[in-house]
């Protein structure tokens, strides 16, 4: 008992989802391991190509430090050329006021270091900077990047060396720029850039610049590193935990290290941190697995849309609603289906019709036999006691009291007499003795005759002829009593008064007369009962009034049709045929 309990109480069994549910989950349960695998594809071309970008973007880097020690070198060429102009000799009476200048010069255009010395010796002529920091410089060939002490802080230069002569003496003029803070100092900015600049010194190779401080970072170039770059003259990557790195190697003209130009991203505050195959997998394949659900969707509820209207339409039907249809859209086998369920609603609508009129015809059917069995057994009863009753008031000693009681005798007797044989002609009707003729006129005529009656319940009647000239093949005696008897139930529905319309139309091969009014018109529940005999909603009345009506369309192989609403009026519509078998043969011929 237990077990049982449980797996009725399991909210998550599948065989209780919904069509939608199941084909949703059988979606993604079918693409999940295509998903994978381009996810995983998807991933690995990505993630490589990000990389690449990185690399690429490093690379770049690392030419902006490279560049700009290019600039220095051509602005230190271009400014040498200047002091060589002004250069005197140093025993000149001139070489002052040249040495003034060329300090001026050197101040103005950002030059750290200008100093003229013999070639022969070595010995400082002239010079903008401290004899100590010109005595670390090495005048060495291809000497272009070093390393010296300013103020007990190693400064990267860029030193650039021209020979000159003067009087028949050879000197060397030595231009240099530092490499300090003031260096790419729009580089700086990028928090998650970092460019350094490693110089060679004596004791290997020291950091001279730095637009970042990344953190773990060594401050020396690693050994496996620089080995690498001596061997292969190509930079060297380095990718760890914390940041993506580039080494990029500074060769003299000699073949000589010079420097080294570190250019690296950190992963934590950059994009690059983000984009990773492991990533890139997990969110291609969130993504993927999105779009597959919201497909999956989409496809189900196309697909169970029509399955849902099809199980609305079932439960109209069962509820009595043979009118309703369902939307055919497509042309596969569900739209074939909604097709079909279309046809057989009509069919059975057809088929409860025909059933209601043959279930009517059976009880008429019946009347008529019960109405010929009471023409016998009541009427002869009813005739003997309207006579002795006769002849009882015409005696001359019968009391004034008795008298009157005889007459309401007579009267009640009459009366039955009358509804009997209004019965009759109800369950036996006489067959209609028809012909062609016109609609106008028939309906003129009709409302002539109820005019007086119409007016004195204050009701104002309207001819709408939609069909001049239209015919009827009908009992005009038959067909008048049928309208005057909807024309009659017009007025009793409006008794403050109304409007009544009398309306001429065709429709297919019948003219349709309709007779509405602006009445209480008629609850839904009656509609399907009102042509029933002795069905009545009026206080008064047999209930025979339009089962009549029903009784000679059908007679004259028509139809009568009823569109009401409580409180908004009714609309009686008889289809009646327009002309007859033979005149439509003689028509064609």
């Amino acid at each position: 008992m237990i077990t049982k309990t449980r797996q009725k109480a399991r909210p998550f069994a599948i065989s209780r989802w919904s069509v939608q549910r199941k084909l949703v989950l059988a979606f993604w349960l079918v693409s999940v391991i295509p998903t994978m695998i381009a996810a995983e594809l998807a991933a690995t071309t990505l993630s490589q190509i990000f990389d690449s970008n990185v690399r690429i973007w490093l690379q770049e880097s690392t030419k902006i430090v490279k560049d700009e020690i290019g600039d220095i070198l051509h602005d230190n060429a271009r400014m040498a050329k200047l002091f060589l102009r002004y250069t005197s000799p140093p025993s000149s009476r001139q070489a002052a006021k040249h040495d003034r200048l060329t300090a001026d010069i050197a101040d103005a255009t950002d030059i750290d270091v200008v100093a003229l010395i013999r070639a022969s010796d070595h010995k400082l002529v002239f010079s903008t900077a401290a004899d100590d920091i010109v005595k670390q410089i090495s005048l060495a060939r291809n000497t272009v990047l070093q390393t010296v002490q300013v103020g007990g802080v190693s400064t990267g230069i860029v030193v650039s060396t021209f020979e000159t002569s003067q009087d028949g003496v050879d000197y060397l003029l030595l231009v240099g720029t530092y490499l300090d803070s003031s260096f790419l100092t729009s580089v700086a900015d990028v928090h998650s850039l970092d460019l350094r600049l490693y110089l060679a010194n004596p004791d290997g190779f020291s950091e001279i610049f730095s637009t970042q401080r990344f953190e773990d970072h060594p401050s020396r170039i690693p050994k496996n590193v620089e080995t690498a770059m001596r061997s292969t003259k190509q930079p060297s990557e380095q990718f760890t935990n914390n940041y993506s790195g580039l080494y990029w190697p500074i060769f003299n003209d000699a073949g000589d290290l010079q420097g080294v130009i570190f250019s690296g991203l950190l992963r934590h505050t950059s994009l690059v941190g983000l984009v990773n195959q492991s990533n890139l997998f997990v969110l291609i394949f969130l993504l993927s697995s999105a779009l597959s659900l919201a497909a999956g969707v989409w496809v189900s509820r196309r697909l169970t849309q029509p399955l849902r209207d099809l199980s609305q339409g079932v439960g109209a039907v069962i509820c009595g609603d043979y009118t309703h249809r369902v939307v055919v859209s497509g042309g596969d086998e569900l739209a074939q289906l909604s097709s079909t369920f279309n046809h057989m609603t009509e069919r059975l609508g057809e088929l409860h019709h025909l059933e209601a009129q043959l279930r009517r015809r059976d009880r008429l059917h019946a009347l008529g036999e019960v109405a010929m069995g009471l023409a016998h057994e009541i009427r002869n009863p009813l005739g003997i006691i309207k006579t002795a009753t006769q002849l009882l008031h015409r005696r001359a000693d019968l009391a004034q009291t008795d008298k009157r009681h005889l007459e309401y005798v007579i009267s009640e007797v009459s009366r039955i007499n009358d509804l009997i044989t209004e019965f009759l002609d109800f369950a036996k009707p006489n067959p209609p003795l028809r012909a062609v003729l016109p609609a106008r006129a028939l309906v003129d005529e009709i409302l002539g005759f109820c005019g007086p009656e119409l007016a004195s319940h204050h009701i104002d009647a309207q001819i709408d002829d939609q069909a001049p000239g239209a015919t009827l093949y009908a009992d005009a005696k038959q067909l008048k009593q049928a309208c005057l008897n909807l024309i009659l139930n017009a007025i009793d529905a409006m008794p403050e008064g109304g409007r009544l319309t009398l309306g001429i139309r065709t429709a297919g091969e019948h003219t349709v007369i309709s007779v509405a009014d602006t009445g209480q018109g008629i609850e839904a529940q009656m509609i399907e009962r009102i042509f029933t005999p002795f069905v009545t909603t009026k206080a008064s009345g047999t209930g025979l009034g339009l089962a009549k009506v029903y009784s000679i369309m059908e007679s004259h192989d028509a139809s009568i049709e009823c569109v009401s609403e409580k409180d908004a009026g009714a609309t009686f519509s008889l289809y009646i045929p327009a002309i007859g078998e033979d005149n439509e043969d003689s028509h064609d011929a």
